[in-house]
């Protein structure tokens, strides 16, 4: 019996590690126009659920650490500024073996609302956060970011 147990435990903890063990924590701080913003909310959505709010601290910084193995969306609100998100795929391909701890420094700007109102629903994700393979990390998709920017200056004129 002792062995059954020990066994199923065994089995457990191999299935658990299989699913990408680790985290990457996302650090920066909050700006608009190179000024520092504090009072900023920030919501973390892990498979379009709601996980956890928190706000940046006075010197505008935050962190987030997100676990390996979903798809998170991150999202940045203050009144009387444009809400900015940015995706997560904090997991690769079954082909991909990734574990451990990551992080990634990413300064977040904000736009204020102008006297036109702005269809945020209208605004993807500023940037998608991505991991290929182990050694090198998590990087960002430059063309998706640079047609990112397109969409949000459009979005303001």
């Amino acid at each position: 019996m002792k062995h059954i147990i020990s066994l199923f435990f065994l089995l457990a903890y191999l299935s658990g590690s299989a699913q990408q063990p680790g985290s990457l924590t996302i650090h920066g701080i909050v700006v608009y126009k190179k000024s520092k913003l504090n009072d900023v909310r920030i919501e973390v959505f892990k498979d379009n659920e709601l996980q956890h709010e928190v706000e940046n601290l006075s010197n505008g910084s935050f962190k987030v650490t997100l676990q390996l193995g979903s798809v998170y969306n991150v999202s940045f609100f203050k009144n009387g500024f444009i809400e900015k998100s940015i995706a997560v795929v904090a997991k690769a391909d079954s082909s991909i073996s990734i574990s451990g701890r990551f992080f990634y420094q990413l300064d977040i700007e904000l736009f204020k609302e102008e006297d036109e109102v702005v269809d945020e629903t209208a605004l993807p994700p500023a940037a998608k956060l991505y991991i290929n393979e182990q050694l090198t990390g998590f990087t960002y998709d430059k063309k998706y970011v640079k047609w990112v920017a397109k969409k949000y200056k459009e979005e303001r004129e």
